[in-house]
């Protein structure tokens, strides 16, 4: 679709969703309590991130998308495929783009994986059938983890400052 995970930024994502007549139908912050488990709290904003969920995209297979963007850079997507869009089908689409896979799996879930350069690409099949393509960059996404973890931090003792009173 024209983005580099990495390089491409928002604004340059959104001119592109423009010009492919994509729509967007969600933006808002990543939650950096999602590698947490929930004490309670359901969310937690972290600002650096922002989430975009796109549908009608110009690849007629894919039925949506949420792609990420830490600190402006796009750096994640996971998508999911039509119903009717077979593994074997995908995987010779993307194996053309991405050569063979380094990995993949000869179970009835099957799953397909790419290493290349700072990017890991993965192909699924859910246990519902559903396919799933998700593509992140990895020291984005190592970097998206640290500022998770500094946003909960930030927040437990701006919680400890408070006295709560009877």
């Amino acid at each position: 679709m024209g983005l580099l995970a990495g390089e491409t930024r928002r604004g340059q994502a959104e001119m592109l969703w423009q010009q492919k007549q994509a729509s967007v139908y969600s933006l808002f912050h990543g939650n950096a309590l999602e590698s947490y488990p929930q004490n309670g709290e359901q969310t937690l904003a972290n600002l650096r991130v922002v989430i975009a969920d796109i549908r009608s995209l110009p690849m007629p297979e894919l039925e949506s998308a949420r792609f990420a963007f830490f600190d402006d850079l796009f750096y994640r997507v996971s998508a999911s495929y039509r119903s009717g869009v077979t593994f074997q089908q995908a995987l010779e689409k993307l194996g053309a783009s991405y050569g063979p896979p380094d990995s993949q799996s000869g179970s009835s879930q099957q799953y397909a994986s790419w290493q290349r350069g700072d990017v890991w690409l993965m192909l699924m099949e859910q246990i519902d059938g559903q396919l799933v393509l998700q593509l992140e960059h990895t020291p984005l996404a190592r970097k998206v983890r640290t500022s998770n973890t500094e946003t909960y931090a930030a927040y437990i003792r701006a919680k400890r400052q408070y006295v709560t009173l009877p």
